[in-house]
């Protein structure tokens, strides 16, 4: 079978390890560190780890939002 190259959104997740603490914003600049060509927004990447089971949120008043890999 072939190999597909993984979605923006597989190779952010990649980048986090499980038990990690982590902001949208940190997973571009990891993106970008790993010299991935194609980088989501950070608006993009929060909506989708809002909904992914594997990540919860962890609630702030101010400033991003604060997300924790799980699985």
């Amino acid at each position: 079978m072939k190999r597909t190259k993984p979605t923006n959104y597989e190779a952010a997740k990649r980048t986090v390890t499980v038990g990690e603490e982590i902001t949208a914003e940190n997973m571009v600049e990891r993106l970008i560190d790993a010299r991935r060509r194609e980088v989501p927004t950070k608006r993009s990447l929060s909506a989708k780890m809002k909904k992914d089971k594997d990540f919860i949120v962890i609630e702030t008043k101010r400033g991003p939002t604060v997300f924790k890999r799980i699985a």
